[in-house]
């Protein structure tokens, strides 16, 4: 009996141990699991109202990720209520890359958003929008504003 007590005395901090490594390797971004959504609250009168963005990546499921991306949209701080009372799914993606764009300056209509096969064209292919959306004389204060990956993409 004492040999048993002192195994298991002797064991708990392997078995806390690899219980740890287990939940961390839980929590991590699984490629094969990973899904990403985007959700956009986008008002007719973009210069009046703005614009809510939210987005998620590396969610287990899509509809984790769809709700996750939502909850983001509805709670951007910096946007207005009307933005914010729109925000809708504009749609799911694995393994891809998302990215937002904007004027930075209140009251300008230049905003855009994509998804993409890697970061760098989610980030140009936001930047255009914003600019196609933009007047000219605005069209080169477009900046992007966010970009994260889903799974294996980079």
């Amino acid at each position: 009996m004492g040999v048993w007590k002192m195994g298991r005395v002797n064991s708990r901090p392997f078995v806390t141990v690899v219980a740890l490594g287990l939940l961390a390797v839980a929590l991590l971004p699984h490629p094969a699991v990973a899904e990403g959504a985007l959700a956009i609250g986008l008002p007719s009168d973009v210069a009046k109202d703005g614009i809510a963005l939210g987005w998620n990546t590396n969610s287990p499921t899509a509809a984790e990720a769809r709700q996750r991306a939502l909850a983001g949209c509805r709670d951007v701080k910096n946007s207005t209520d009307a933005a914010r009372s729109l925000c809708k799914i504009l749609g799911t993606f694995h393994d891809q890359c998302v990215a937002g764009a904007e004027d930075p300056d209140a009251g300008t209509p230049g905003v855009g958003w994509a998804v993409a096969a890697d970061k760098k064209t989610a980030e140009q292919q936001a930047l255009a929008m914003c600019q196609a959306k933009s007047p000219p004389a605005r069209r080169a204060a477009c900046k992007v504003m966010t970009s994260g990956c889903d799974g294996s993409a980079k």
